[in-house]
């Protein structure tokens, strides 16, 4: 690639630039990355604010929450977002009789991020469940609970789903304790330019878990892009 793509990534809940860094250091000169957060009280109006900070035509990536936010970005300017890259991510609405995550934050969170650290990435994956819990900490539990109560308010896109025109790159961890992978797979057949990959052994956080192997898929798709 000649040159290079301009590339925005949104964390995932509690992660910061730190999810990403892997990756954005293994493809080098390739992209021209910004890492952007907004935990804002409505979905729409973090979306709202990273459009007003992005460049004019990028490829998006998003993590979980993250990549909640991704599709509605891309809803609301499909214009600007030239390719998605999704990871972990569920376009319906959140399931009623869960767990009240931002109450959970506010009232406790280094418990809170104690549990999520075993619940977001995989059993075996030591390492990232630390680096889970230093973003974690860094981020806060009140910036926390505000990303989680925007999440748990969200609509459900799977209706507009068609309305994403753009290449998407689903990547999953095929052990995504989370978001299942079968919910990556349907996402990606609902769209009308999806593809989608399992990561055997990985979580609900590639990026952080497997950088080499997401990094490899994103290159390959950013290449495909200009073929």
């Amino acid at each position: 690639m000649s040159q290079a793509f301009p590339v925005v990534f949104i964390p995932a809940l509690l992660c910061d630039e730190r999810l990403y860094a892997d990756v954005i250091t293994a493809l080098g000169d390739r992209i021209d990355a910004k890492v952007m957060m907004s935990p804002k009280p409505h979905i729409e109006e973090s979306a709202a604010d990273i459009l007003a900070r992005a460049p004019e035509k990028f490829v998006l990536a998003g993590s979980s929450y993250g990549g909640v936010l991704a599709m509605h970005i891309a809803l609301v300017a499909p214009e600007r977002v030239t390719a998605l890259w999704l990871l972990g991510c569920d376009p319906g609405a959140p399931r009623p009789g869960g767990p009240n995550l931002a109450a959970g934050l506010e009232a406790a969170p280094d418990k809170v991020i104690e549990l999520l650290s075993t619940l977001v990435v995989h059993r075996t994956a030591i390492g990232p469940a630390q680096s889970f819990k230093s973003m974690a900490q860094a981020v806060g539990g009140t910036a926390g609970a505000t990303q989680a109560r925007a999440a748990a308010a969200r609509t459900d896109i799977t209706p507009r789903l068609g309305e994403l025109s753009m290449p998407v790159l689903a990547l999953w961890g095929q052990e995504d304790a989370l978001v299942a992978a079968s919910v990556g797979r349907g996402l990606a057949q609902a769209l009308p330019d999806g593809r989608f990959y399992e990561l055997p052994g990985c979580g609900h956080l590639p990026t952080l878990e497997k950088p080499v192997e997401s990094a490899a898929h994103f290159e390959a798709f950013l290449e495909s892009l200009v073929a």
